[in-house]
């Protein structure tokens, strides 16, 4: 039972039981041990004086030691003030150990050693297990909510020790005092014709696995406190992912009808025409950007969308950025395996991408092209987004520091590739820069599983 307790000591828990738990394993130690005394002892009673005195004090202190962890824990279950259930227990130990054990009789050494078993028990064996079973019964309410196994095992725990607390601490060696003239290990034979000792060893083998079982709680505990840690990692992700759609998708939105209004401003006194119809785009632009959150909040997703709708939703958005920035051209070809439309989310997560993409590429590259090819086959999606702009530096890129020059743009790319199953691998040099993807059907359908 202590080691089984000793395991649960080194595990975290908020349980206010756990943290009283080492005193009970402490007992469960000691006691062990005491209880060897009961065999060594009579071996040793035709030997050396010595030994057997010594043998004796030993055997004797583990035992007062061991109740003494056990009033300790029962009165922990009434305080949690560490001056109460700690140095009441010892002081009594003390007494114990000063009256019984330092002013031993050699000549009466026998009945010196019964006199210490006896006030021992009387002493710190049967308030401490009285105290224990109580305090079990009393922290019912508290545990009973992990279920009516645990309030089950608690329950037999309490009454188990309470039992033991009679058979453990009244029902002593035979003495010349009153109640143990009348209630003794002798009484209790001629009464019962069953050895006491044999009756407190089964309800220890009763209360290790009672106690054993009542650990289970803090298993629960743990699974518990697992499952909030997986939802919490699950919100920040959903989190994350929804600050990457909102930016990749209505930001960059919006940020186009801005430009647009900027290059309607310029228009409205040479060109009035041109100008409303500019005005046009940006309403048109910003309604779709409203239907497009509303699809989003609604989980109206992409994927259910066919093939040559898909490509269309992307050529419309390069159209987009053409007309946001007169003087870049963009070249696109594209080519979306019907496979790669029905994994959940790849569709959104490529469409996003690309927008980052070009708009990278154009507001901060001072390129006049851009280059979109997306072509994939049974097996793989090639993506590759290149432009002729001023690049990215190679200083940059080796230090693995894109994210720091673009901020969240390069770093939405990087994780939404991640998400692909695949890698963004960026190449620049004064000629250019170029983004390529290459993701795999078979990785990304097993991890989508």
């Amino acid at each position: 039972m202590g080691l089984v307790i000793f395991m649960q000591i080194i595990q975290p828990s908020k349980l206010p039981l756990a943290k009283t738990l080492w005193l009970l394993a402490g007992f469960a130690f000691t006691h062990s041990i005491s209880e060897w005394g009961y065999l060594f002892v009579p071996l040793q009673s035709v030997g050396s004086t010595n030994t057997l005195i010594l043998l004796m004090t030993i055997h004797l202190s583990f035992m007062a030691l061991s109740f003494a962890f056990f009033l300790a824990f029962g009165l922990a279950q009434y305080s949690s003030r560490k001056e109460v259930y700690l140095l009441l227990p010892s002081i009594l130990l003390l007494i114990w150990y000063v009256n019984f054990i330092a002013f031993f009789d050699q000549i009466a050494l026998l009945s010196w050693y019964t006199k210490c078993e006896i006030w021992g028990r009387y002493l710190l064996g049967f308030p401490g297990a009285l105290l224990s079973g109580l305090g079990l019964w009393l922290v019912r309410p508290e545990l009973s909510i992990w279920g009516p196994r645990i309030d089950r095992y608690l329950r037999d725990s309490s009454v188990t020790i309470l039992i033991y607390s009679v058979l453990a601490g009244l029902i002593v060696p035979p003495g010349n005092f009153f109640p143990n003239t009348i209630i003794n290990n002798q009484t209790f034979f001629n009464l019962f014709h069953v050895p006491v000792q044999l009756v407190r060893a089964v309800l220890s083998i009763f209360l290790s696995w009672y106690v054993f079982k009542l650990l289970s709680v803090f298993r629960l505990e743990s699974r518990i406190n697992l499952e909030r840690i997986e939802r919490l990692e699950s919100i920040i992700s959903e989190r994350q992912r929804i600050a990457n759609d909102i930016h990749d998708g209505a930001i960059q939105s919006i940020y186009g009808a801005g430009m647009l209004l900027d290059r309607a401003s310029e228009l409205i006194d040479s060109d009035h025409k041109r100008s409303k119809i500019v005005i046009d785009q940006v309403i048109f632009r910003l309604n779709e950007t409203i239907d497009s959150l509303r699809r989003y909040i609604l989980d109206l997703k992409s994927g259910d969308l066919c093939q040559q709708d898909v490509q269309q939703r992307f050529k419309q958005s390069i159209k987009q950025y053409c007309e946001v920035f007169p003087k870049l051209t963009i070249y696109d070809s594209l080519d979306l395996p019907i496979w790669f439309l029905s994994i959940p989310g790849a569709v959104d997560h490529t469409y996003f991408i690309l927008q980052e993409a070009i708009a990278n590429a154009a507001q901060h590259a001072n390129c006049s092209q851009i280059h979109v090819k997306m072509l994939g086959n049974k097996h793989t999606l090639d993506i590759e987004i290149s432009d002729n702009g001023i690049g990215i530096s190679q200083d940059i890129i080796k230090n693995n520091s894109v994210s720091e020059l673009h901020g969240n743009g390069l770093r939405s790319m990087e994780q939404r590739a991640r998400q692909l199953s695949s890698k963004l691998n960026i190449k620049s040099d004064q000629a250019g820069t170029t983004l390529v993807i290459q993701i795999e059907r078979r990785r990304l359908q097993l991890e989508k599983i």
